[in-house]
């Protein structure tokens, strides 16, 4: 397979590679330029697609909740199964709520936050809001993670699960019985299969520990999109990493009100 070739091991781990290539799944990469947008373009912050008919999403106060980012389809390449081709995906948090928006006890509780599909795309700007004064959150926002407005490229790629999966422990498990009594292998193999970056699909990247390895979750097995601390201008706590999750149901019938969302730091 043309994917298996992709991967870099440490020389430690090559007698693993049959073991580790196994679980080797599609991922499209996001690399992120401060730049302007379109309202119509892929972004980490900025101001988002929405028409004039629709309702903007609020907090339980009433307050708006600020993009996050925007993910149009018809820009990503075609490589994740079940994933939309066209359209645009939107994730928005509380830049007013310390814990900005997320639920402790139910991650997929979108009152703090929302995760909005647009399957049909107005192209008439007129009918579009223009004006987004009302979420610019100046004195009284202190929380939100990524501070410039940035553009969005995207690459198409291959990854192990990584070492932060709920599903590594059982993976991997003859490879950290192997290693546990040699620290420096230890760290190599945590470093190899990180799963830290900004992305698409592929496996996510924790601080602390996969909030799907308990609770009524572990079927959200797709990441629909990771965004980490990463350079001068995205920064999750201290230096954490944000991430949202879905079931392949609800995937395949976009059906988007039932996401996982997860943040944590150091």
């Amino acid at each position: 397979m043309a994917a298996k070739t992709l991967l870099e091991l440490p020389e430690e781990f090559e007698k693993y590679r049959p073991l580790i290539e196994e679980t080797m799944k599609p991922v499209v990469l996001v690399d992120t330029k401060v730049s302007e947008t379109s309202l119509f373009q892929s972004k980490f912050a900025g101001d988002p697609y929405f028409p004039l008919s629709m309702e903007y999403p609020t907090n339980n106060n009433g307050q708006p909740l600020k993009l996050l980012a925007q993910i149009n389809f018809t820009e990503v390449p075609k490589h994740l199964a079940n994933f939309p081709e066209e359209g645009i995906l939107q994730f928005y948090i509380d830049g007013y709520d310390d814990v900005l928006g997320m639920d402790f006890d139910n991650g997929q509780n979108q009152e703090g936050f929302r995760v909005i599909f647009h399957e049909s795309i107005v192209h008439d700007e007129t009918k579009l809001v223009q004006d987004f004064s009302f979420v610019k959150l100046v004195d009284e926002e202190m929380y939100f993670p990524v501070e410039r407005e940035m553009a969005l490229s995207f690459q198409a790629g291959f990854e192990p699960l990584s070492i932060d999966d709920f599903r590594s422990n059982d993976m991997y498990a003859s490879i950290l019985t192997s290693i546990e009594d040699d620290d420096t292998l230890e760290d190599a193999f945590y470093d190899a299969l990180t799963g830290d970056g900004h992305k698409i699909g592929g496996y996510p990247y924790f601080t602390q520990e996969d909030p799907r390895a308990y609770g009524d979750y572990t079927d959200s097995t797709i990441m629909l999109l990771q965004i980490d601390s990463v350079g001068d201008d995205i920064l999750w706590g201290d230096c954490g990493v944000g991430n949202f999750f879905i079931t392949a149901e609800e995937l395949n019938n976009k059906d988007f009100s039932k996401v996982l969302y997860n943040w944590d730091c150091h």
